[in-house]
């Protein structure tokens, strides 16, 4: 779990991370991988996947909050904007027990 608070730090650091869903919708660079807390409503799984669509990129449903792991009050989505972030929580996405 470690690892993937940390990637999620890097992230926001070096503006890598696009914070709830109005900024994603506005978005108009490339995401690389969508977060979503498993809370969050049918509305906002349905945008997940329609972004998911358009941007080309998988979305992974987290089971621990996603509050616990990037550490901002009260998001449900994000999304990952650099290409070798996104890798990292990839591969590490089985450490926090998320799909």
């Amino acid at each position: 779990m470690k690892k993937i608070i940390s990637l999620l730090g890097f992230a926001r650091k070096s503006n890598n991370l696009i914070i709830g869903q109005s900024s994603l919708k506005r978005f108009a660079g490339h995401i690389c991988l969508i977060m979503l807390c498993s809370t969050a409503t049918e509305n906002l799984k349905n945008l997940a996947k329609n972004l998911s669509e358009k941007h080309h990129c998988p979305i992974i449903e987290t089971k621990v909050p996603l509050e616990t792991l990037s550490n901002i009050e009260g998001v449900k989505i994000l999304g990952i904007t650099d290409e070798n972030l996104a890798k990292g929580i990839i591969l590490n996405k089985e450490s926090v027990n998320i799909g």
